[in-house]
């Protein structure tokens, strides 16, 4: 189920939404999306169009977990049949070797000359010498060997790394809203979890402080440490494109938001 609000900050509308999760197989996946508007029927149509995206997506993954068990269905019921057959050719087999044995049997038996003619009225038959048969087998002992799994062998479930990261200065917006900024410069290759784990251990410290947290997240390049501290004009449009690398907001009601592309939500690709 989707959900829009508006940011009372900057004015514009926001939409977010819960799809599938691979990992925990549930529908836990929080996805926010910036409509880049603050007209409220604009957005409510920007809202039905993502919804068709997202649910084009759950009807094309279910077409093709249905594909698929049909495969695997049919894929069984031919090897079920060629197991059949390979049964049957094998009976017929030891059944006709067993005839063609018997056979060889009688005939050994009449060539040497085991029946014999007692008179011309009664035969008598002689059965020939039971034959024994040694099978002569090497033992064979199986020892059972401990396997053991160390944490190496195990798939492990990935861990996300806390990143570095310099917290450069606090801004104190308003007393009354108890509202603050805070600048930080962090490790660029950071991946979004551990930018937003840096985000969400900060909002910790500054909770008891703060009600309402904005968080800047900037590379520890010379344009991201002056963006950091408030040298704006000392950076260049494409220098704090690559230098602005994620904002994070939380607030007791609207709760946390977390942006990789801060910059594309503002509606400026600087």
């Amino acid at each position: 189920m989707s959900s829009i609000y508006k940011k009372g900050r900057d004015g514009y509308y926001y939409y977010q939404t819960y799809v599938n999760n691979p990992e925990s197989g549930k529908k836990d996946k929080r996805i926010f999306h910036a409509l880049r508007t603050k007209d409220l029927a604009e957005a409510k149509v920007k809202q039905s169009e993502l919804d068709l995206k997202y649910e084009k997506k759950v009807s094309s993954n279910a077409s093709l977990l249905n594909t698929s068990y049909n495969i695997n269905l049919k894929l069984l019921l031919v090897i079920i049949l060629l197991t059949i057959a390979i049964t049957l050719s094998f009976s017929d087999y030891f059944k006709l070797s067993e005839l063609r044995e018997s056979n060889l049997i009688v005939t050994n038996v009449e060539k040497d000359g085991l029946i014999k003619k007692i008179n011309s009225d009664t035969l008598k038959v002689i059965e020939p010498s039971k034959r024994i048969i040694y099978n002569n087998k090497d033992s064979i002992n199986i020892k059972a060997q401990n396997l053991e799994f160390t944490d190496s062998q195990q798939q492990k479930t990935p861990k996300i790394s806390f990143p570095n990261y310099n917290l450069v200065r606090v801004e104190r917006l308003s007393d009354a809203f108890e509202q603050c900024k805070i600048y930080v410069t962090t490790d660029k290759n950071a991946s979004n979890e551990s930018q937003l784990l840096l985000c969400e251990s900060l909002t910790t410290q500054f909770r008891a402080e703060f009600s309402n947290i904005i968080i800047c997240l900037y590379s520890p390049d010379s344009a991201g440490k002056n963006l950091a501290n408030g040298f704006n004009e000392k950076v260049n449009i494409e220098e704090k494109n690559k230098s602005w690398l994620a904002m994070y907001t939380y607030n007791a009601v609207e709760g946390a938001y977390f942006d990789d592309n801060p910059s594309g939500y503002l509606g400026v690709k600087n």
